[in-house]
């Protein structure tokens, strides 16, 4: 495999796995599991309404996921520029 196409994979990969990508599958899936829900109920449908109601719990745990992994990047950024400070303060304080 070439180091393009590997690079290209694990891009492709980021970004099927990204806190984006899983707050957009999770708030799809949470739509749906709602529709199918209402649909169930008012057809008498117990299994869809289940299944429904089931779904509408995936999507909530893949949005939750989503919002924690932004939360954790939003941390990591934050810590890297504070240690880019520090770096550039001793730096400074020896004069380079």
């Amino acid at each position: 495999m070439s180091e393009v196409t590997a690079k290209a994979k694990d891009a492709a990969y980021d970004a099927a796995h990204s806190a984006a990508a899983d707050k957009a599958k999770g708030h799809s899936k949470e739509v749906i599991g709602k529709i199918k829900e209402k649909v169930g109920s008012a057809i008498g449908d117990h299994e869809l309404e289940a299944k429904g109601h089931l779904q509408n719990a995936e999507g909530k745990k893949d949005r939750l996921k989503g919002e924690i992994k932004q939360e954790i990047e939003d941390v990591k950024d934050k810590v890297k520029a504070g240690v880019e400070v520090v770096k550039d303060k001793i730096n400074e304080a020896r004069g380079k």
